[in-house]
């Protein structure tokens, strides 16, 4: 996200045109400290999966249950902003034709850009001596098997482009810039905690999922909203699975 739009302290301050070069808080510090502890905590239990056999629930089970989820924690998140009406406008950008033409590309362009820089960062893990693991095993489960699975997939997949773009590159981001007085370190402690989440596919997976979070970090503040990430992170998500799928068939 860009920031430079003054967004007021008070929650009953109406909206300054005033620019301000320090983002100000769009939610209390509890609420953003709330947030932080529920994401450590389901990092932890995406932790504890590897020790899990893959397929502990049924694909349907996983993709509703993890819909769900999606959806509570951005009901969760919104319902601790000053200002949910101008937060929300913020993040979505305005909705003109050219501005989504834009952004459509954009968003194209930084998948096929992520794709390029995790390669590269495969291949130079080949070649380090770094000891990380990667539970494909778990990663293929999880991945639909039948055509109606892969249907509930585009679903699970656009809601982890919305919700997860929204709390991580929205919400976190900017609070934390304001927190740290520093765009960098906000992009980066956000993408930690984003792939800190996959730790249910190793170690491997939390630093490409972590890579993925500074790609789309920077690409939000540069673009000024999340359009762009959000439907970069669908189509990650959304061509993984139907590939997974066309091999097993």
């Amino acid at each position: 996200m860009k920031y430079d739009a003054l967004m007021p302290n008070d929650p009953g301050e109406s909206h300054s045109a005033e620019i301000s070069v320090r983002p100000q808080p769009i939610a209390p510090w509890f609420h953003t400290v709330f947030l932080l502890v529920v994401l450590t905590l389901w990092a932890t239990s995406s932790a504890l999966r590897l020790n899990l056999p893959a397929n502990v629930m049924s694909h349907y089970m996983t993709y509703t249950s993890g819909t769900i989820i999606q959806c509570m924690l951005v009901g969760s998140t919104i319902a601790g902003l000053y200002h949910r009406r101008q937060f929300i406008t913020s993040v979505l950008g305005p909705f003109t034709r050219q501005n989504l033409l834009r952004d459509l590309a954009t968003g194209i362009a930084t998948y096929v850009g992520a794709l390029c820089l995790l390669a590269f960062l495969n291949l130079a893990i080949r070649f380090t001596p770094l000891h990380l693991t990667h539970n494909s095993d778990v990663v293929r489960a999880i991945a639909p098997h039948s055509l109606s699975e892969l249907g509930l997939w585009m679903v699970v997949s656009l809601a982890a482009g919305t919700c997860e773009e929204f709390v991580f590159r929205g919400y976190l981001q900017r609070q934390l810039t304001c927190w740290f007085r520093a765009v960098p370190i906000a992009i980066g402690v956000s993408s930690l905690f984003f792939g800190c989440l996959h730790f249910y596919q190793g170690t491997t997976g939390v630093l490409q999922v972590t890579v993925l979070g500074l790609v789309y970090g920077i690409i939000a503040t540069w673009r000024g909203n999340l359009r762009s990430v959000m439907i970069a992170h669908f189509l990650q998500d959304a061509i993984t699975g139907t590939v997974i799928y066309m091999r097993h068939h």
